[in-house]
């Protein structure tokens, strides 16, 4: 960790990974366009090409800036992005949450509508993965490892510009400003997740199965939902807090530890 530096130090690596952060959330859209490959990936790619091509840059990037940062291969790079150790028990405690989510809008009598495959797995699977790799894994993790910041300092920093990325996801500015708080409240949940399982798996699942219910019952546009979608998402919260909670410290890794 970062207790041997001294604070200018902290403070230049921070903004270095902000800025790196920054860069690959709102710099590689317009980078592609001015490139010219908007209309190839949507050609190219399939359905959602340039979505696809759009997060594959963002995950091969952070990869890239972790190996240059810890000057490491890939294998300490997936380390450092937290995907390297599974975490079991973080991961059925996490899974548990989602069962208690769908429990809930089972009961409520939420309709299922099927969705085409291709979007639940690239807009309820992928990109809540990626998502979890840049945000946490290379934002928080390396705000907490590589330059040293506490935890609240790093947990508020990146669920701040995870925030930000959504805001654009409401129809008017109080939705968007809700939207964008609802999904800050999430990324801090999704950092502590990671420092408490050392792992961006746990908070995957939570991630990707909330973006796939959203899906399936439809219960909104944007992560504001409904009373029904709200039910659930604190059910979510709350077995994911007591489960985790549960468990014997024994089977915790914490994210500083190495």
């Amino acid at each position: 960790m970062g207790a041997s530096k001294s604070p200018p130090a902290i403070t230049l690596r921070a903004v270095l990974i902000v800025a790196v952060a920054v860069a690959l959330t709102f710099g590689i859209e317009p980078a592609l366009n001015a490139i010219g490959l908007h209309g190839w990936a949507k050609s190219a790619l399939g359905p959602y090409g340039f979505y696809k091509l759009y997060i594959a840059c963002e995950f091969v990037l952070a990869f890239v800036a972790v190996m240059a940062m810890w000057r490491a291969g890939l294998g300490r790079a997936a380390d450092e992005l937290g995907l390297a150790h599974l975490s079991v028990a973080g991961c059925l405690s996490c899974f548990a949450a989602i069962a208690a989510a769908f429990a809930v809008l089972l009961y409520a009598g939420a309709k299922w509508t099927p969705q085409p495959a291709d979007s639940l797995l690239i807009f309820g699977v992928v990109g809540p993965f990626v998502e979890e790799v840049l945000f946490r894994g290379f934002l928080f993790r390396q705000l907490r490892r590589w330059a040293g910041l506490p935890f609240w300092i790093a947990a508020l920093l990146a669920s701040l510009l995870f925030g930000a990325v959504h805001f654009d996801q409401g129809d008017t500015l109080a939705e968007s400003l809700m939207n964008s708080g609802i999904t800050f409240a999430g990324g801090v949940l999704f950092c502590w997740l990671v420092e408490r399982w050392n792992s961006i798996w746990p908070g995957f699942v939570i991630h990707a199965g909330l973006n796939l219910l959203w899906s399936v019952y439809t219960l909104g546009d944007n992560a504001v939902g409904g009373q029904m979608g709200n039910l659930a998402r604190l059910a979510t919260i709350v077995v994911a807090l007591v489960a985790t909670f549960a468990i014997p410290r024994r089977h915790v890794v914490s994210a500083t530890a190495n």
